[in-house]
């Protein structure tokens, strides 16, 4: 019985604990290559380029900004933040994709620690990145009403931060959790002490609660990552602003593949309902 109760304290404390001194390692799987500028060219020929975003500290993040083609200067802005794995360069075809699906100027950031970005990942790092790039924004001249946050996956937790940090003129969630301590009950409920230890690391479902503006879940029916209840409780959250859209069938990281063009002109419509 001795025996037993040392080991399910191991199992229990130890191991929930050394979760948590690893835990930017499993959250953040950033990948230095290729770099951004390797890859600019894809984004060069659609009319974009490669641009830096300056932090208050003075670090210079990449970014891919890709203008909207024969459209009004007041053309909605998509501020574009990726999951938590790959890089920039990786979605370079992504962010031209959606911008002339959109048709709008897009704006799709690279983290802290990813590519040739310096710095080490971490929550508070990359909220600060985002929060930058939102500021770059507007420093260029887009008016709030003119600016939509656009987050995939872990993306969808930092636009949920800039979102109640700054104005905007609406929120596209899509494949994204309630929180960090949520999805450490969904994946190891036999260790309650991991929920714990995660608790208050991105808390999107009280963020949810906290928006002044319009919010598009969107999640996969089959998402076997982050389970599609975590975009009904995010819907349900923000309350009578949000609209859920499921896509049926779609997984963790095939939503664009599964929704197609299709997709992008409902989300196309929608932006263009929000920005006047």
């Amino acid at each position: 019985m001795i025996w037993f109760a040392i080991l399910l304290a191991v199992v229990e404390i130890g191991f929930p604990l050394a979760l948590w001194l690893v835990r930017d390692r499993l959250v953040f799987v950033p990948d230095a290559e290729p770099t951004a500028r390797s890859r600019a060219p894809i984004v060069e020929r659609a009319g974009g380029a490669l641009v830096q975003v300056r932090r208050p500290d003075g670090r210079l993040l990449a970014a891919y900004e890709i203008p909207p083609l024969e459209l009004e200067d007041s053309a909605p802005v998509v501020l574009f933040l990726h999951g938590n794995a790959g890089n920039l360069a990786l979605r370079a075809e992504l962010a031209v994709w959606l911008a002339r699906g959109l048709r709008v100027r897009l704006f799709m950031l690279d983290y802290s620690g990813y590519g040739e970005n310096a710095g080490v990942p971490s929550e508070a790092e990359l909220e600060r990145d985002a929060l930058a790039a939102y500021d770059h924004l507007r420093a260029a001249g887009h008016a709030a009403t003119q600016i939509v946050l656009f987050g995939e996956s872990l993306g969808g937790a930092l636009a949920l931060a800039v979102a109640t940090q700054r104005p905007c003129a609406g929120l596209i969630v899509q494949s994204s959790v309630t929180s960090l301590t949520a999805m450490a009950r969904a994946k190891f409920p036999w260790l309650p002490l991991a929920a714990l230890l995660a608790r208050g690391a991105f808390p999107s479902e009280a963020r949810a609660r906290a928006l002044r503006c319009p919010l598009l879940v969107v999640h996969g029916t089959r998402d076997e990552l982050v389970p599609f209840a975590h975009g009904e409780r995010l819907c349900a959250a923000a309350g009578a602003q949000a609209e859920l859209l499921a896509i049926e069938g779609a997984g963790h990281n095939d939503v664009f593949e599964r929704a197609g063009a299709g997709y992008l002109a409902e989300l196309g419509r929608r932006l263009r309902g929000w920005v006047p």
